[in-house]
């Protein structure tokens, strides 16, 4: 139990530093950890991210949908449970909105993520692109899992945000980081070309 309660711990903390970043608002982004073959901690559904305790996170089945904790699961709980059923050894799945990252998709602009930064070597991986769907169904689970089992380390969702897997909360948090890092440098490279 307490080891449950410290990877508990860790998700939290993960979702507040994408908050204190600005890639997710106070009450979007979601994230889970794996914390048996079956189940997964994930937060809460309508709470503010900065405000978490390990005792709001809700214990869910990925394989029969049930849950126990003080609230509902989050909204795309089913797209998590898609990736760690496509990528068994997926133990921490973050869904946030990262506002370049997302713009630059929006507007048109493909594979911007494929630089020699470092850190998009190291940290990004495989990025794929998703069919958009409605928040919270079945069909955008099926499309983001889609990708995740193509190869995808993180998949763009367009209008809407990313979901990042690793085998840990601090993998995924980088490589959604990362990105965005990415799509920063992207933008004042582009501007500065301008300016030249």
């Amino acid at each position: 139990m307490a080891r449950t309660l410290s990877h508990g711990s860790y998700l939290i903390e993960a979702m507040k530093i994408l908050f204190q970043h600005g890639l997710i608002n106070p009450r979007g982004g979601n994230g889970s950890i794996r914390i048996s073959e079956h189940e997964i901690l994930t937060t809460p559904s309508g709470l503010p991210k900065y405000m978490l305790t390990p005792s709001d996170l809700v214990r869910y089945n990925i394989i029969d949908n049930t849950y126990t904790g003080p609230h509902k699961p989050s909204i795309e709980v089913q797209t998590h449970a898609k990736i760690y059923k496509v990528k068994p050894n997926a133990r921490a799945v973050l869904h946030a909105h990262p506002p370049l990252t997302i713009a630059l998709v929006d507007q048109g602009f493909i594979d911007w993520w494929k630089t020699d930064l470092v850190e998009t070597e190291f940290s990004v991986g495989d990025v794929y692109l998703a069919k958009p769907a409605p928040p919270g169904t079945p069909e955008l689970a099926n499309n983001v899992g889609s990708c995740v089992e193509k190869g995808a380390k993180i998949v763009i969702v367009p209008r809407h945000g990313v979901f990042a897997w690793d085998n840990t909360v601090w993998g995924a948090l980088d490589a959604i980081m990362a990105l965005e890092y990415t799509a920063r440098y992207f933008i004042i490279t582009r501007m500065l070309r301008k300016l030249k």
